[in-house]
Parts: C-alpha cells; sequence; structure tokens
C-alpha cells in the first residue's frame, strides 16, 4: 500500500509576503516629524561634517612658501659679477621706500631697529649713492657760499674753489666704506649673533649722511653758535639711529668692546660734521691785495772828506 504525502500550501501567507515585499520596494512619504533625540543625533552628525572648501595652510605650503623665498633670493646670485644684472639687484627699490628710509635714517627709536624694520629684507645702494652725491655738492657749493660772503665788501678778488668737491667726495665716500667695513670686521671677528650683512650695513651708513644735506645749506649762515648747534642735532639725530641699529649686535660682548663701538660710532660721524664745518665753513678772512705792510728804507750816506793837496811847482 502506497504512502502518499499531503503537501498544505497556505494561499493567504504567500499573498501577505508577496504585499509585504512590493510595500518595501516602493517610494515612501518620511514623516520629518522626528522624536526629540532623533533630531539631536541628526543635528550632531551635521555639526560633526565639515565641508572643507578653503583648506588651511599645511606645513608643506608653508615649506614650499620658504622654497620660493630661497629661490627668489637665489636667483639675484645667479648673475656672474661682470654682468649688469648682477648690480641691478643692489637698486631694486622705489622712491617711496627711499623717502621712508630717509624719515627713518633721522628719527632715532629705542623700540625699533632702522636695519630690521626698514632696510630689510632689500637693502640697496641707490638711495645711499645718490644721498653721498648729493652731499658733496651741497657741502661743496654751500662752502664755496660761504667763503665768498666772508669776503663780501673787501678789496678781494673771489675766486671758485673746484678743490672743494674733491675734498668732499673724498672724505664723504671714504666714510661711507670705510666705517662700516671696519664694523662689519669686528663683528665678525667677535662672532656677533645679530647676523648684519655688509650690504646692509653699508645701506644703513649711507641713509645716515642723509640729514646733513639740509644741515650742509643751512651752514651757510655765518654765525657760529648757530653752526655748531647744527651740528649737535645732526650727529645726534642720524648717530642715535645709529648706535640704537648696531648696540643689539655688541650687547651680547664684553663691555670694554659693546661700550668702545658705540663710543667710536658716535665719534666718527660727530667728527665728519665737525670736519665739513672747519673745512667747509670757517674759511679765515683773505688779506685784500691793497694792503699790506709798509716797510721804511733808510738810506744812510757817508760822505768822506779827503783833502786836497795842492802842488806848486
Amino acid at each position: 500500500m502506497a504512502d502518499h504525502s499531503a503537501v498544505i500550501v497556505d494561499v493567504d501567507d504567500i499573498d501577505k509576503r508577496k504585499k509585504t515585499a512590493e510595500d518595501e520596494l516602493q517610494f515612501h512619504d518620511i514623516d520629518h516629524s522626528l522624536s526629540g533625540s532623533r533630531k539631536d543625533d541628526i543635528d550632531m552628525e551635521k555639526a560633526q561634517t565639515h565641508t572643507f572648501s578653503n583648506f588651511p595652510h599645511s606645513a608643506e605650503s608653508d615649506e614650499e612658501e620658504g622654497d620660493k623665498t630661497e629661490l627668489l633670493k637665489d636667483e639675484k646670485r645667479l648673475y656672474p659679477f661682470w654682468k649688469f644684472d648682477y648690480y641691478q639687484q643692489f637698486f631694486d627699490v622705489d622712491s617711496n621706500q627711499v623717502f621712508w628710509r630717509i624719515m627713518g635714517s633721522m628719527t632715532p627709536n629705542p623700540r625699533r631697529n632702522f636695519l630690521k624694520s626698514q632696510i630689510r629684507p632689500n637693502p640697496d645702494l641707490y638711495g645711499p649713492f645718490w644721498i653721498c652725491t648729493t652731499l658733496v655738492f651741497t657741502t661743496a657749493i654751500a662752502g664755496n657760499l660761504a667763503n665768498y660772503f666772508q669776503s663780501k665788501g673787501q678789496n678781494y678778488h673771489w675766486q671758485y674753489d673746484f678743490h672743494k668737491v674733491t675734498f668732499a667726495a673724498t672724505a664723504i665716500f671714504s666714510y661711507w666704506w670705510i666705517i662700516p667695513t671696519m664694523l662689519f670686521g669686528l663683528l665678525w671677528w667677535r662672532g656677533s649673533s645679530a647676523g648684519y650683512s655688509f650690504l646692509e650695513m653699508i645701506s644703513v651708513y649711507g641713509y645716515s649722511l642723509a640729514i646733513y644735506i639740509p644741515i650742509s645749506i643751512l651752514w651757510v649762515v655765518q654765525i657760529n653758535w648757530f653752526q655748531w648747534l647744527l651740528v649737535i642735532i645732526g650727529a645726534s639725530l642720524s648717530g642715535g639711529v645709529l648706535l640704537f641699529t648696531f648696540w643689539p649686535a655688541v650687547r651680547e660682548d664684553e663691555k670694554k668692546i659693546a661700550w668702545g663701538a658705540m663710543f667710536l660710532i658716535l665719534l666718527f660721524h660727530a667728527l665728519l660734521a665737525v670736519g665739513f664745518v672747519l673745512y667747509f665753513f670757517h674759511v679765515p678772512a683773505p688779506i685784500p691785495s691793497g694792503s699790506g705792510t709798509t716797510t721804511t728804507t733808510t738810506t744812510t750816506t757817508t760822505t768822506t772828506d779827503t783833502p786836497l793837496t795842492t802842488s806848486h811847482r
């Protein structure tokens, strides 16, 4: 006798499962009125989600910028010294920078280093060269005018002294190069950590002479106390800028070396102004050509009486 297995299929259950699957595949309208806890969770997720539109500078980007700066600096040194482009880098400055550097060289400020605040990172020779050249001609011309005013009204034929131009150029350009060279050698010998370059020091000393340009014109006024007052003012203002500039470079050294260097910086700067006054503006009045010392010559005549001898024949 055969065993027949009966399979009972629940049709209603199949229809329910089919309907559930169809419902899951359809689009549903989501109710936006969420519970408080769920809404807070979503807000926290949004708060933790960042949209990076402006990326911050990373360490790599800073290094790249530093490398670009170094490359720009190195480009100035790629030219050989016999090329014009090599010297062009020393004159790469505009008139606005020159103006403010001139003003800064006349206004000492203990809280500001003239070299670090205005000369760096672009020291130049354009401003110092024209300052020194202008000072040569103003000093020579004003010195000749002072000599003319002293001899005016006297019996004296005045002539322009062209040697004053040569002397002024020698004194000014020698001071501009020799003193910074000696100071740079001192800092190198003492191992200063300031890191001042020779070009920066040359630029500082060139701008420090700017104050003597208007003063040299005022020295034409032949009033003794007024001339020496201008010497004190000029040496104090521009000399103070030099002291505040180079003091950080020597203050860590021995006191004798540090104070001695500061004293010599101010001394040489003042001696330049004193030399201007004594040589160019205190010219001794020449002796008029009509005046002289009258010498009286007395001639003594001696007569010897010789007796006459008469011979009789």
